[in-house]
């Protein structure tokens, strides 16, 4: 399978590793972060992992570097593992093919650097590309201090023991701006707050339409797309809702597996979550039923991850425009239940198309009840 990107322009050249066993939907996502990441695949390997410490057998990490030639001496050229890469495995491949190798982590956080406008997202994508980075740089001081890192790869052991020290260095201080910058993000939600505006956060899987339901409720242009990641920085905008003025908060979206790295490094992010009066859980109602249970699964797990309890959320099923009418009802019904028996704080669902702006109304009307505590039978 070769993928190009949208509207069929070049992208930087990749060979693509996926691990046996990936649902559709997962093979779907995995190519969508490809492209998001502005690659384009010119061959793919499938592997069955051997262990949880050694991905590729010998034979598999033969068919790699084979496949691999056409790409040894572009430098923008990348081998992505769509897995988790230990440092030796990082080695393994990149000793034998001769190619730079990265890995899931390192492909979400490239996109995450496209879409990086503030210095907060740069920050972020800074610190959890070092913390990603540190196994493999202590890996390399251990390989050259015993002779085991030639060539292109090696250095020498002082050099890469001084950048493992810089490293280091330079992780502390990332946390301690970002320690300032998340007290400035405080301070700022706490003088709306002060002014009496509730917070409501829009959360979900990436790609479900959070940014374009955050346009639809505050009449804000923000860029939509299909790319993953459009929204890194939280985007922070008022708006009237029932006589009183609400601010609405877009955050980044979830996808399946997320990095620990990511949660942590995107921490003073996803607490705009965790802080918030209300939540905007926004599901693409549109996708295959058990795709649709999956990342809604994969998201509610994400939202535990990062702690979020107790917050009042209203799960908004999307894109609703492009379900058969007669299925919405079963399928609104069905997400309602299952969010409910993870998440009791669920306070109701409502079905809408934030492009074309069906049941926004309605989406207000709850969100001003449920704000102004009424009972929920008026707005």
């Amino acid at each position: 399978m070769r993928l190009g990107l949208a509207g069929g322009a070049a992208g930087k050249r990749a060979l693509l590793l996926l691990p046996r066993g990936l649902e559709s939907w997962e093979l779907r996502e995995a190519y969508a972060l490809v492209d998001s990441a502005g690659y384009t695949v010119v061959d793919t390997v499938w592997y069955r992992r051997l262990s949880r410490s050694r991905l590729l057998s010998r034979a598999k990490l033969e068919e790699v570097a084979r496949k691999a030639e056409q790409l040894r001496g572009d430098e923008d050229a990348r081998i992505i593992v769509f897995d988790e890469l230990r440092p030796r495995e990082y080695f393994r491949i990149v000793k034998e093919a001769r190619v730079e190798t990265i890995d899931r982590t390192l492909l979400i956080l490239e996109i995450f650097a496209l879409h990086a406008g503030s210095k907060e997202a740069k920050y972020q994508i800074e610190l959890a590309r070092l913390k990603h980075r540190l196994p493999l740089v202590r890996e390399a001081v251990r390989l050259a201090k015993m002779r085991e890192l030639p060539g292109f790869l090696g250095p020498g052991g002082y050099a890469v023991d001084k950048y493992y020290k810089y490293m280091v260095s330079r992780i502390a201080r990332i946390r301690r701006e970002l320690e300032r910058l998340r007290e400035r993000r405080s301070v700022e939600r706490a003088k709306r707050r002060s002014a009496g505006l509730p917070h409501v956060a829009i959360v979900g899987y990436a790609s479900a339409g959070k940014t374009t339901l955050f346009n639809a409720l505050t009449g804000a242009g923000k860029p939509v797309g299909s790319e993953y990641f459009t929204t890194i920085s939280p985007k922070v905008k008022a708006s009237l809702i029932g006589g009183r003025r609400v601010a609405f908060v877009d955050t980044v979206g979830f996808i399946s597996r997320i990095p620990p790295e990511i949660i942590e490094a995107f921490h003073s992010t996803l607490e705009e979550a965790v802080r918030a009066d209300l939540l905007l859980y926004v599901l693409d109602l549109s996708e295959p039923e058990h795709v649709v249970a999956e990342k809604l699964s994969e998201g509610l797990e994400t939202l535990r991850r990062i702690g979020v309890v107790g917050v009042p959320m209203i799960l908004v099923a999307n894109k609703v425009d492009l379900v058969e009418e007669a299925e919405r009802a079963r399928l609104l019904s069905l997400v309602e239940a299952m969010t409910e028996s993870v998440y009791p704080s669920l306070v109701g669902a409502v079905a809408v198309s934030a492009a074309r702006g069906w049941g926004v109304g309605e989406l207000r009307c709850r969100i001003a009840t449920l704000l102004s505590g009424m009972d929920g039978s008026t707005c």
